[in-house]
């Protein structure tokens, strides 16, 4: 895949994600977490996973890769998937995304000791200036949010799974087609996710769901998910992990752009100031990935 494809689908992936948050704030008025999570999990492995048949990609998994795909399964979808929905319900929308990719400083550590990728000193650079910029917006007063300490414990949580199953992703060489892969992953994350959901008091009422938490569901089952993992596991195969970790951290701020504007959660200095950290420190990894090309 050519780097400017690569780039374009790490773009396509931040305004998935970016926009995945107001949309499960505003799916989550009229589902419950477990089954608003159980819904969209299933019916997004149902689409990639048709959508790989159609392109004529094979759908079986060698029988040697199945305890790689399982672990990335469990690390970028279900704990992942779960907690980052929670910190949504318990926290905000805008913070919770901005918590949740803090995931390029976790992924850059277990990149050094899983695959041996070295941290050259612009990258360094670069992931200090996007974490002081997720630090910007974190170190604002949250005590007027409901639960907020469980809400970012749980989103941080979520952090650390994703950057592990990111990374856990680059342990091998796949054979299969980047969309089947992130569409078993998702099928795998149905069963555990759907035995908590089935032991649960959680029930999934479609009457009580209005236009904007179908509108919701639909943009978080088609586009925060198929389309989005089917563009970022093709950008985990084209860049380190380092460099599409730290590419991810444009996320927060389409995150918090997007909760402003839809959910009218407040948007001011600090998150111009991240902003602005958080652009220099994507400018510099894009250099540095440039001249090593």
């Amino acid at each position: 895949m050519s780097p400017r494809l690569g780039y374009f689908l790490l773009v396509t992936t931040w305004l998935c994600w970016g926009f995945s948050y107001p949309a499960t704030a505003i799916m989550l008025q009229g589902l419950d977490v477990w089954s608003g999570r159980f819904l969209i999990i299933a019916a997004s492995a149902l689409v990639l996973l048709a959508l790989g048949r159609l392109q004529g990609a094979t759908l079986s998994v060698p029988r040697s890769h199945w305890p790689d795909l399982i672990i990335a399964a469990l690390c970028n979808m279900a704990v992942f998937q779960v907690c980052m929905t929670f910190g949504v319900h318990l926290l905000s929308a805008g913070r919770t995304s901005v918590i949740v990719y803090t995931m390029p400083l976790w992924a850059s550590i277990f990149a050094v000791f899983i695959l041996g990728e070295r941290l050259t000193w612009p990258r360094v650079v670069a992931l200090t200036l996007g974490l002081a910029g997720l630090a910007v917006l974190i170190g604002q007063d949250l005590s007027h949010l409901r639960d907020a300490p469980l809400g970012a414990a749980l989103t941080l949580i979520s952090a650390v799974f994703f950057g592990l199953g990111t990374v856990w992703m680059k342990r091998r060489i796949w054979h299969n087609d980047p969309t089947v892969l992130a569409g078993w992953q998702l099928a795998i994350a149905t069963i555990p996710v759907g035995l908590i959901w089935a032991v649960s008091d959680a029930r999934i009422t479609f009457a009580a769901m209005t236009t904007d938490s179908w509108l919701a569901v639909i943009y978080l089952i088609f586009i925060a998910n198929a389309l989005a993992y089917f563009a970022w596991f093709r950008v985990i195969a084209a860049f380190p992990a380092v460099v599409s970790g730290i590419g991810a951290m444009a996320v927060p701020i389409v995150g918090v752009l997007a909760s402003a504007t839809i959910l009218d959660e407040k948007i001011g200095m600090r998150e111009w100031i991240a902003l602005a950290l958080i652009i220099a420190a994507l400018g510099i990894n894009l250099a540095s990935t440039l001249q090593r090309r």
